[in-house]
């Protein structure tokens, strides 16, 4: 395939807007979904401003509101294959005069960067709000600020790290059902979530609980604490994702049913 073809490829997997069929099906303008959006953020950040001015909230606790993010790029990697079904499109899709495994892969690339690109936005936001916090309360300050900014991008780096895999599943699962192996989607479903839960259960040295539950006095946090063996299983994971969207490839081109 032509570089320029498929960065257009990703291009428009990183702009779509998603399922029409659920578009005209739920009719609530953006400004409705602009609406809850914000309500739901001043909720959050009014709980974790009074927790703060009680002097209760452990800064480097925030980014627990980001340990969502493996569940959230697992369906959006399912989402992004189960829309072309949805939209009716996958006839065109799959038609397209390129191999099935490049078409799969930027999918893949379009919501892996549209996750980069979230992170950025997440890490910048709360760090701007605890930023705030050392400004406005005594109990916290810049030093509280650096070492919450450490934490998060060491948290981050391992979602970033780990999502590629995460979303070629999520691809992969949404692959399987239209295929000859949809009968065994039940059982992968419950692989797949059983093992999601599971990054939230690794020892101390792959997530470092201290690392976001700490936050507040004389605790700094540390640039990456982990052990040496993370980098290791890091780079095992992109290799899964580069033999899983391989996989997908053939699935669509031998098993697909239409």
């Amino acid at each position: 395939m032509d570089s320029a073809v498929f960065r257009n490829l990703v291009r428009h997997e990183f702009r779509n807007k998603g399922s029409w069929r659920k578009q005209s099906r739920i009719r609530v303008s953006r400004g409705w979904w602009l609406a809850y959006f914000l309500i739901i953020l001043t909720a959050v950040v009014g709980t974790m401003t009074y927790f703060a001015i009680n002097n209760e909230l452990q800064i480097n606790s925030i980014w627990y509101v980001t340990m969502g993010f493996p569940y959230m790029v697992f369906f959006w990697g399912f989402g992004t294959v189960k829309r072309e079904w949805e939209n009716d499109t996958y006839g065109w899709w799959l038609t397209m005069p390129f191999p099935r495994a490049e078409l799969i892969t930027a999918k893949w690339l379009g919501v892996w960067l549209k996750l980069l690109l979230g992170i950025v936005f997440a890490f910048v936001l709360l760090s701007a709000y605890v930023f705030v916090l050392s400004l406005a309360l005594p109990a916290y300050s810049l030093t509280d600020v650096g070492s919450f900014m450490i934490a998060g991008i060491d948290w981050l780096t391992l979602v970033a790290g780990f999502s590629p895999l995460i979303i070629s599943l999520g691809m992969m699962m949404s692959i399987i059902q239209n295929t000859s192996l949809r009968p065994i989607s039940p059982v992968l479903w419950v692989v797949f979530m059983s093992g999601l839960s599971l990054l939230f259960q690794l020892p101390d040295s792959v997530i470092s609980e201290s690392m976001l539950q700490e936050g507040m006095g004389e605790y700094q946090a540390e640039w990456f604490p982990y052990s040496w063996e993370l980098p290791i299983v890091m780079g095992v994971s992109w290799i899964l994702t580069y033999a899983a969207l391989r996989f997908q490839g053939y699935l669509l081109e031998k098993k697909l049913e239409i």
